[in-house]
């Protein structure tokens, strides 16, 4: 049998076997594959053997997403099928509602989690997100600082934290939140582009550059954690538009045309390519490039 582990971005898959040792393909290959892991008693997440948290003689590691006690992984079968406890189905109905765009309900349903088990440190992770997509960044923020306070390692409550001061226009402090947010994972790239564009709003295009510079060369290095498909897109975008900025354009063309190329669609993109074609003169691409981008903008 093969399990996914739940902690944060982790890649390897969980091998349950019965042979001695563990299965000896797991075994070969312990970047790949777990053998030794340990299960959540109360809501069923599987933490493999770099994921969880070490616990002590005297106190079994707790789980980083409700707090409930991790048991050996060898006591799976014994878990199978056990009932969960009323808050986990609470947390477990909210993210669904929140896949789903019922942040109302949502909402309701983590309140009610947190009140059952007020360190269940997802619960109020996920009801950060909600009050966000809800319009609500302040108090999201309330929610991701208690998330961050249950579980210091949280990176995701980290960076939406960030968000939630930026949207909030409190901007020198989403600077720092996205900072230490790098500094508790350096391998997790959406801080340092979002960071970026923090700086270039501010006016600190050259520092910005940098900043999505170091990005790019993670997101390439093939060491990236919780990247997303068009991360590396977005990078690009955001450095084709620091050296547009930074009056560079023959530089920006290249870095623009690959998110063009391979993002989503963005009017800002071909908005930034019109205006550094006009600036090298090419006065009927650059007009091609913001008749794009007018119709994507207005669509």
């Amino acid at each position: 049998m093969i399990l996914a582990c739940s902690g944060w971005a982790c890649t390897r898959l969980i091998s349950v076997s019965k042979v001695p040792g563990g299965n000896p393909v797991a075994r070969n290959d312990p970047e790949g594959f777990a053998i030794e892991f340990m299960i959540c008693g109360d809501c069923g997440k599987n933490f493999c053997d770099r994921c969880h948290a070490p616990g002590s003689v005297f106190r079994a590691p707790r789980c980083a997403h409700c707090g409930g006690k991790l048991v050996p992984g060898r006591r799976l079968e014994q878990l199978s099928g056990r009932p969960r406890p009323a808050e986990v189905e609470h947390h477990d109905r909210a993210v669904s509602a929140i896949g789903s765009g019922r942040f109302e309900d949502a909402l309701r349903d983590l309140d009610e989690a947190i009140r059952l088990r007020p360190a269940y440190a997802t619960a109020h992770h996920w009801r950060g997100i909600a009050l966000t997509d809800s319009g609500r960044p302040a108090e999201a923020l309330a929610a991701f600082e208690e998330a961050i306070r249950l579980n210091p390692s949280d990176v995701p409550s980290r960076f939406e934290k960030a968000r939630a001061l930026s949207l909030l226009e409190r901007d020198a402090e989403a600077l720092a939140a996205y900072e230490e947010t790098v500094a508790v994972e350096p391998r997790y790239p959406a801080p340092q582009v979002n960071r970026a564009v923090l700086l270039m709003d501010a006016g600190r295009d050259a520092e910005a550059l940098a900043v999505i510079d170091q990005a790019i060369a993670l997101l390439t290095s093939g060491t990236a954690v919780g990247a997303g498909q068009y991360d590396l897109a977005s990078a690009h975008s955001v450095k084709g538009a620091a050296l547009v900025k930074l009056d560079r354009c023959e530089e920006a063309l290249p870095v623009i045309d690959y998110a063009i190329d391979n993002g989503p669609d963005s009017w800002n993109d071909h908005y930034n390519k019109s205006v550094a074609l006009e600036a090298l003169g090419r006065i009927e691409e650059s007009e091609i490039a913001r008749s794009i981008a007018d119709s994507l903008r207005d669509a």
